[in-house]
């Protein structure tokens, strides 16, 4: 019989709570009234909003843009530039860093908002409820693919 030189289960489980800390310190994060104060500058920052449609379509941060669930999804523009992440609550450390890191290897100076919504509210910070997702112009273009129409062109290029 092999002589076990440490508890395995209770260092296994030590290991996993010390990893999901060390992921939460891998971005970078604003509170809620530091963005208040951010978005009225001359230079605000963009607020991507991924809850998903049905939570971007019941009540967002003013101006925030509805990236979706899922980082592969929506991309902004490429230009980089300084972006606030809203997160659902509760949202999964590995789902936030893919997030961050894909929108880090764009360009963006990616920050994530500390509470989320309820911490946006909690500062006094404003909602909209928007009526439709939209995009900002200069985002990443896209096309309806040949064979989606006549003739196999592109029936629109969307910029």
């Amino acid at each position: 019989m092999k002589k076990q030189l440490f508890p395995t289960g209770p260092f296994l489980v030590a290991c996993l709570l010390m990893g999901s800390v060390a992921l939460s310190s891998q971005w970078e994060t604003v509170s809620a009234q530091a963005l208040i104060a951010w978005l009225d500058t001359t230079e605000p920052p963009l607020v991507l909003d991924v809850r998903g449609r049905a939570a971007y379509h019941a009540g967002t941060i003013p101006g925030a843009l509805n990236g979706g669930l899922e980082p592969k999804g929506y991309l902004p523009d490429g230009s980089g530039g300084a972006l606030v992440l809203l997160t659902p609550e509760g949202a999964d450390h590995v789902l936030t860093t893919a997030w961050v890191t894909r929108l880090v290897d764009a360009g963006h100076q990616v920050r994530v908002l500390q509470g989320g919504l309820a911490a946006w509210l909690a500062a006094g910070g404003e909602m909209e409820t928007p009526e439709f997702s939209y995009t900002r112009p200069g985002s990443v273009p896209f096309l309806i693919p040949r064979g989606l129409c006549e003739g196999g062109e592109p029936a629109h290029v969307f910029e």
